[in-house]
């Protein structure tokens, strides 16, 4: 077993320098998957916007969903529990859990079957380290692939979001005296590849909450060609093709250039990136509304309007005072983490607001009053 364990380990190391390269796994031209959609979550409790985004992009209520519990460690795992919770939290009716330590049934037809037909997956946090054990190089990781070819989501919060990335950060493997396995450690021999959903790139999460908004500094000075992602547990990026937008909270960049004296900057919900600029996309609206709270309702004729108080402010001028309103949209709004949506004046009580609708990456703008 020792002998087998250090041989996997061998393999991973030479796995992850051909992971830096990228990996074209749907055959398209862009970085991100070209059909298919990543949600990226920072871990800690979902938030309505996440899990209406995924349920979405995977198909509605109607998806089949398999959700992957690996990371977590075997007394956290009661898959019978974990399916009704994830069905009743994101309102879908067939969700099948797959999961396994042996990489031999990893590899196996029976096993896979359910990824062939599946629309969206979701995997689930824990210890990234274990997901490499299992599955790495494994049927499953190629399924998971070919679902995103086919125009499905894959989500992931906390470890299931790092390992999306081509460079896994926080890998080291459990010992008999650390059965977890110690994840203050950044880059560990044998650890440093992940399933490289999203090519060129390093995915942290928890940045908020346990303050790692620096830690991703090492990994990037040593290995200068990727992007560093650090994700806050409110916040995830929606990734499709050659860009992603934040939702929910902030997410910290890591590109190894000073930015106002400082080696990363934030991008905040709303927000937009372009990953072969590597650059944050601007847009020239004159004004932000940042929403405090937030009510969602369905109108007569079938829409959505949404409510709540806000903050109105002025991006160009400084000087101008932040109003707050209350407000009433008529388009799905969210308030976790201080969401902010590009607005520009509409008449008296009146403005537009520009709007990523859950099933999309295309900004509509939508009326509001005040």
């Amino acid at each position: 077993m020792l002998i087998n364990r250090f041989l996997v380990l061998a393999v991973f190391a030479l796995l992850s320098v051909s992971a830096l390269e990228g990996s074209d796994y749907d055959h398209s031209a862009t970085i991100g998957p070209a059909k298919g959609w990543l949600v990226i979550q920072g871990g800690g409790q979902l938030t309505n916007e996440v899990k209406d985004r995924f349920v979405a992009l995977a198909g509605g209520p109607n998806a089949e969903i398999v959700v992957i519990p690996t990371a977590e460690g075997d007394a956290q795992l009661d898959l019978a529990q974990m399916r009704f919770y994830f069905a009743q939290a994101f309102g879908v009716r067939s969700v099948t859990m797959l999961h396994t330590r042996d990489r031999v049934r990893a590899n196996s037809v029976e096993f896979i079957e359910p990824l062939r037909h599946a629309t969206g997956v979701w995997i689930d946090g824990g210890r990234q380290w274990r997901l490499v054990d299992a599955y790495l190089g494994t049927a499953v990781e190629k399924e998971i692939k070919a679902l995103l070819a086919r125009g499905g989501v894959v989500g992931g919060g906390s470890a299931g979001a790092t390992i999306q990335g081509s460079f896994l950060v926080r890998g080291a493997a459990g010992t008999p005296f650390n059965p977890d396995g110690d994840n203050r450690i950044m880059m560990a021999p044998g650890y440093t590849t992940g399933f490289g959903l999203l090519p060129g790139s390093a995915i942290d999460q928890h940045v908020d909450t346990r303050h790692r908004e620096a830690d991703l500094g090492p990994v990037i000075a040593s290995h200068s060609e990727l992007l560093g992602i650090g994700i806050d547990q409110s916040a995830a990026i929606v990734v499709h093709g050659d860009s992603f937008f934040v939702v929910g909270g902030q997410v910290v960049i890591h590109d190894g250039k000073k930015h106002n004296g400082m080696p990363y900057y934030f991008l905040s919900s709303g927000q937009a990136f372009d990953l072969r600029k590597r650059a944050a996309i601007n847009d020239d609206s004159p004004l932000l509304l940042v929403l405090t709270t937030a009510s969602r309702s369905v109108t007569t004729n079938g829409g959505i309007k949404t409510t709540g108080t806000a903050r109105l402010e002025s991006r160009n001028n400084s000087t101008t005072q932040p109003r707050e309103i209350q407000y009433a949209c008529d388009a799905s709004l969210y308030s976790v983490g201080g969401t902010a949506y590009a607005a520009r004046p509409d008449g008296p009580g009146k403005i537009k607001v520009q709007v990523r609708d859950v099933n999309t990456d295309k900004l509509r703008e939508y009326p509001c009053t005040y």
